[in-house]
């Protein structure tokens, strides 16, 4: 009883600290304490010692490896086993087989540095720390470090021996390099807290290493010690910077390095890992850590070349380390161990202690109450959506702009200038030249980066024909001295310096930047994986930005925290669900419904389009234009879009009327439109129009009476175009010219119902195309093309769309029911739009989703579209607003109806800021603020008529909006 008191007040003692900050599940408690207080009593000696053991399990190496690891299990119950390469399945089934032969369970760990694709196969490999280093918000290095501990808790493993927080300040380390965050050691310190705090928020536990300070070696510690010998001053202002922030802030444990540093200890071949005066003298005492201490591994030749077997262990735990990584002889370390406590080298206090501090560790990682692993879907789990999001987060974050001192970045793809994309490294064309070439017009080479002089000097004769020349590092080395970077390939390159509008991507380590100077334009992609190409690619045309600095200084011309900032140019691009947050694997889903949608007659074919944060994440087309139809829908095929013209034309032009001060909002329709005084519409208001409140009717079947007279209907329309008759309505039909005053007069002499009350018409959107060339003085459809479509470079969007498209570019759209006999096919399906000429303010455009897309995207960017304002974003705030109580409706826009006793248009998802608009053919078209997304669906459901409602019925667009705000990942 006394002992356990001694031993719980030694432990007490070396937990006790305020630093110990957030831990998953408190490391120090009473529960706790009982714990491994009756856990170590009902243990032996050799049981107690094994306990500072972590051995290791690789397996590769093959089943009689993995038997010898069952044996030390067996035979010593040790304290830990850490995992080597391997695939994660095989992983967790051994992690349940040797749980399973551990009496107390053991801590499971990994290096996963840039996570377990460090060790594990197909997982996902996360940027190295040195390009994180260059990111302005660390709070996605924290999102990182807190998946990167998700999916260690999914394989079973408690402690992830990252992040490396030595400060690199040598080009030449072999070892450390790229595994650090940088050279600044403030930098590192924030990086290092934010990676080692989203593991331990996520119930793992961080390891700062390599204490006191691997970054200015020169010597791999693998293989030899290396010696790093600056003044205690200079080791305080430096490399113990990051290790002294970390443990301020609750870091739980800590790796030892295996470095001579005479400034510490000068024994001769005495390493850091071993020394007394390294770790219970600075990292205990002076720098107040009380967490769990591993050493490196002991197998290293860093200390394994200088020390045997057994005595090697016995010192790194008299030095003051509590676990033994990768011991070379646990029975003779034993022994030696026992032999010291006898003979008072080591005091049974101080041994009995640190078992007692694993076992707490232990407790606090569940290991008290150990469940067994899920063996089934670990490969899914593992690569889950947000997982890769993250991942697309953080390259797109460290990308560096070096420098770019003719401000060639971003290409503006709509100036179309020819590319030259050369990629050097590489016998084929890459990623990254597949992206450029989908967003501007690339030519692409491929070159070994060994290729004779004559190669590439034909290849520099072939650059002066282009307007702009990408050049980019592929298969570079992370290691020095040359970093993968030939003598061909530096020739090359720096015999362009000269060359107008070049730019050089690097997929490589920062410090090959040294074999390249004088160049005008730099961008540092740091890794040659497809996530940095589509980065990279995105960032040169504009679809990203680009705000990363550069980590470490590397030679006279580049310096630490250089970086330009570019913005993104605020148009549509293509993009992938992971990378904006959105899962691929729901959005799949959409496939379902819509060709169900075709299989079932709901419409012939349709186009569903997903946009997020400016890039289009979803875009495809399904079925047929008709039915009996071999024709298959394609992306840029047109559809009529019916009402959304109403939103997509008319209230766009009014807004920017409003805005300019062409008009108001309260003027009366009368006065732009005289017609209106002296009838029972003399009241209304623009803005009563707009809002569906003036008490018009819904519609006026214009047609009826031109086609039950036949007589009327000989007066009125003509098989051919002549003088009287010019105004085309479709399937060889030409209409009187005055009868479309005629139209307007039924307009002006119709009932009015209730003012103040919604009622949806089209008549109101119909006399405000006749307000708005009264007020420009120009064709409606003129005006607004010339206002948005022609400036944003939306080609397929139009009215009267046989004057520019081909027949076959249009989808069929019904069986006429009016004046007009057979397919409605290239002109507008509502018969009064058709009788207006085919323009008209309440239908008669013509689209694609992706046009109805970057209208949309214009007005989530505020106004702005490739850096140009169309409106403010007061303007948009304005009219996209609901305004009234007793309607859903905003100026003009459609909304989601948030009162569930009624009917919505849209998702019950979407939020209250979310506005579009649905036509009658079978559209819609939506955008979401609050989630940065668009969402078009286009058909033509009215085919072969409009009595075909069962598109409406099945709520197959609005099923698929719910699909779109599944996908979303939830925090």
């Amino acid at each position: 009883m006394i002992k356990m008191l001694k031993y719980t007040a030694i432990l007490l003692f070396l937990l006790s600290s305020s630093a110990l900050f957030a831990p998953p599940r408190e490391v120090y408690s009473e529960h706790s304490s009982t714990w491994a207080q009756n856990t170590f009593d009902s243990m032996s000696v050799d049981e107690r010692l094994s306990q500072l053991f972590m051995i290791e399990v690789r397996p590769t190496y093959g089943a009689k490896h993995l038997a010898s690891v069952e044996k030390l299990i067996q035979d010593h119950q040790v304290g830990g086993i850490i995992f080597f390469k391997g695939n994660p399945t095989e992983q967790v089934q051994l992690t349940n087989r040797y749980q399973a032969m551990s009496k107390t369970k053991m801590l499971v760990a990994i290096d996963g540095e840039w996570g377990l694709a460090m060790r594990l196969s197909n997982t996902i490999s996360y940027p190295y720390q040195l390009g994180l280093g260059g990111i302005k918000d660390e709070e996605v290095i924290y999102e990182m470090g807190k998946e990167i501990g998700r999916q260690c808790k999914r394989m079973g493993i408690h402690v992830n021996f990252a992040p490396v927080i030595d400060v690199n300040n040598n080009p030449n380390n072999p070892v450390i390099n790229y595994r650090s965050f940088g050279e600044d050691p403030g930098n590192v310190s924030i990086k290092g807290w934010a990676y080692a705090s989203g593991m331990q928020d996520a119930g793992v536990i961080a390891c700062a290493k390599h204490f006191p300070g691997h970054g200015d070696t020169d010597v791999d510690s693998h293989k030899d010690l290396p010696v790093i010998n600056h003044s205690i001053e200079r080791l305080r202002a430096v490399e113990f910077k990051p290790f002294q922030y970390l443990i301020s802030k609750g870091v739980m444990s800590v790796m030892t390095a295996h470095l001579f540093i005479p400034a510490i200890d000068d024994r001769k071949n005495i390493a850091m890992s071993i020394s007394d005066k390294a770790i219970n003298g600075i990292l205990r005492r002076d720098m107040g850590f009380t967490g769990l201490s591993f050493t490196d591994a002991l197998n290293m030749q860093g200390v394994a070349k200088y020390h045997p077997d057994g005595e090697l262990e016995l010192k790194a735990l008299m030095a003051g380390n509590d676990v033994l990584l990768s011991p070379g002889d646990i029975p003779k370390a034993k022994r030696l161990i026992k032999e010291a406590m006898k003979n008072g080298r080591l005091s049974e206090d101080y041994v009995w202690g640190k078992v007692l501090k694993i076992l707490n560790y232990k407790h606090a990682m569940g290991l008290d109450d150990f469940q067994t692993l899920n063996e089934y879907n670990v490969e899914n789990d593992l690569n889950s959506t947000e997982a890769k999001y993250v991942n697309y987060k953080l390259v797109e974050q460290e990308l560096c702009l070096v420098k770019d001192e003719k401000l060639l970045l971003p290409f503006h793809a709509k100036e179309n200038k020819r590319v030259l994309s050369i990629a050097i490294g590489t016998g084929n064309k890459t990623k990254f030249q597949s992206e450029l070439a989908s967003l501007g017009n690339v030519s692409t080479v491929a070159i070994s980066k060994s290729a004779s002089a004559a190669q590439f000097a034909e290849l520099k004769r072939k650059i002066s024909t282009y307007d702009y020349t990408v050049v980019s590092l592929h298969a570079m080395s992370k290691y020095p001295p040359n970093y993968g970077v030939t003598s061909e390939t530096a020739a090359f390159i720096n015999g362009l310096t000269t060359t107008n509008n070049l730019v050089i991507v690097n997929f490589g380590n920062p410090y090959n930047l040294k074999k390249f100077d004088n160049h005008k334009t730099m961008l540092l992609a740091y890794e040659d994986q497809d996530a940095h190409h589509i980065k990279a690619a995105q960032a040169i045309y504009g679809v990203i930005g680009v705000n990363g600095t550069l980590p470490v200084t590397v030679g006279l011309d580049y310096r630490v925290n250089m970086g330009v900032t570019t913005l993104p140019i605020n148009e549509l691009n293509a993009g992938i669900p992971e990378e904006v947050g959105m899962s691929s694997a729901t959005l799949s889903k959409i496939d379902d419904i819509a060709n169900k949608a075709v299989n079932s007659g709901a419409a012939p074919g349709c186009q569903v389009l997903v946009a997020k944060s400016g890039r289009i994440i979803y875009n495809k087309s399904f079925g047929k234009h008709t039915f009996n139809s071999k024709v298959a829908v394609k992306n840029t095929d047109l559809y009529d879009l019916a009402s959304i013209t109403k939103v997509a034309a008319t209230t766009l032009t009014l807004m920017k009327l409003v805005e300019d001060g062409k008009l108001s909002l309260d003027d009366k329709m009368a006065k732009y439109l005289p017609e209106l005084e002296g009838t029972n519409k003399a009241h209304m208001t623009i803005k009563m129009v707009l809002e569906h409140k003036a008490g018009l009717k819904d519609w006026i079947p214009f047609y009826y009476e031109t086609i039950n007279d036949q007589e009327i209907y000989d007066s009125i329309y003509s098989s051919l175009p002549t003088d009287l008759h010019t105004i085309d309505v479709g399937n060889n039909l030409f209409m009187l010219n005055t009868y479309k005053g005629r139209i307007l007069e039924r307009i002006y002499e119709s009932q009015v119902g209730t003012v103040g009350k919604y009622k949806y018409s089209d008549l109101g959107m119909i006399l405000m195309k006749e307000l708005i060339e009264k007020v420009t003085g120009e064709n409606f459809q003129d005006y607004v093309n010339a206002l948005y479509y022609e400036p944003m470079g939306i080609e397929r969007l139009a009215f009267l769309p046989l004057k520019k498209f081909e027949l076959s570019e249009i989808v069929p759209t019904s069986l006429s029911p009016d004046m007009r006999k057979g397919l409605v096919h290239g002109t507008v399906h509502d018969p009064g739009a058709a009788m207006l000429g085919g323009v008209s303010g309440h239908a008669g455009l013509f689209g694609n989703a992706e046009s109805l897309a970057a209208l949309m995207q214009m007005l989530l960017n505020g106004g702005i579209y490739n850096n140009v304002r169309y409106l403010k974003p007061e303007t948009i705030a304005k009219f996209t607003a609901k305004q009234a109580i007793d309607s859903r409706r905003g100026i003009g826009w459609d909304k989601p109806e948030m009162d569930r006793r009624k009917g919505n248009p849209a998702s019950d998802l979407a939020s209250s800021e979310c506005f579009g608009h649905t036509g009658f053919t079978g559209t819609m078209v939506w955008a979401d603020p609050n989630y940065d997304l668009i969402y078009v669906f286009l058909s033509n459901r009215v085919y072969p008529t409009q009595e075909n409602r069962k598109l409406i019925r099945d709520g197959v667009r609005t099923n698929i909006m719910d699909v779109i705000y599944e996908s979303f990942l939830r925090p």
